[in-house]
């Protein structure tokens, strides 16, 4: 009778184990099987991410150029400006105007970096995106304050220039058939602080979009780093 009993026992015992051994596989599993999930998720939105960013390189590049443009044709048009000016081909001057009224802006597009899949991604590059998005903030801004003067000195500027004579390959028009003199807003010592102004907003583009580029290079250099560790 006892020889049965701790037969029984061991059995019972060995069910038992038996039992939890494959709870732990099952487990064991699901935990491996919820990992696999969250690393494929995660490496998706890295590849989202890059793609963005990737995109965004591409279009501040070329807004990079467009800030430099203006900056030297605002500067060039400065310097024209004084009490006695010097009378300058009209073709020159129309050119020049241009770049009073041209604002080329960078709009990033954001739809992976400001999402809620950003929490997959590790601190780093938590930190990164933020920095970026801080530096876009600055950016923007100064996007702001341009248009915000140039609603100021718009009505200066029509009274003493013809809009119709703005030059540049963006734009196809005609020459005003209205004669404007160029010495009187080229004399203008307001005319000289819309362009100042102009040209300082100018240079804060210059350098925030380039700060912006440099911070999304090292976001696409550790988004690849990241990426190739799944591969």
């Amino acid at each position: 009778m006892e020889n049965k009993t701790s037969k029984y026992f061991k059995y019972a015992i060995g069910e038992i184990v038996l039992v939890v051994i494959g709870i732990l596989i099952a487990l064991q599993i699901n935990t491996w099987n919820e990992n696999q999930k969250l690393k494929n998720e995660t490496h998706k939105v890295l590849l989202l991410l890059q793609d963005e960013f990737s995109r965004n390189q591409n279009e501040l590049q070329t807004k990079i150029e467009q800030h430099k443009f203006v900056k030297a044709s605002v500067d060039e048009l400065s310097d024209l400006i004084k009490p006695n000016p010097e009378e300058i081909e009209e073709n020159k001057l129309d050119s020049l105007m241009f770049s009073m009224i041209y604002i080329p802006e960078f709009n990033a597009s954001t739809a992976i970096s400001s999402s809620e899949k950003l929490d997959l991604v590790d601190d780093e590059l938590k930190a990164l995106v933020n920095d970026w998005k801080l530096n876009y903030d600055y950016y923007k801004y100064s996007i702001k304050l341009i248009y915000d003067n140039l609603s100021s000195q718009s009505s200066f500027i029509t009274e003493n220039y013809q809009a119709k004579n703005y030059k540049n390959e963006l734009i196809a028009s005609k020459k005003s058939a209205f004669d404007k003199d160029q010495r009187k807003i080229l004399s203008s010592a307001v005319f000289e602080n819309y362009v100042h102004l102009k040209a300082l907003n100018a240079g804060f583009l210059v350098k925030r979009s380039a700060a912006l580029y440099e911070i999304q290079n090292k976001i696409l250099l550790y988004l690849e780093k990241k990426i190739s560790t799944y591969d």
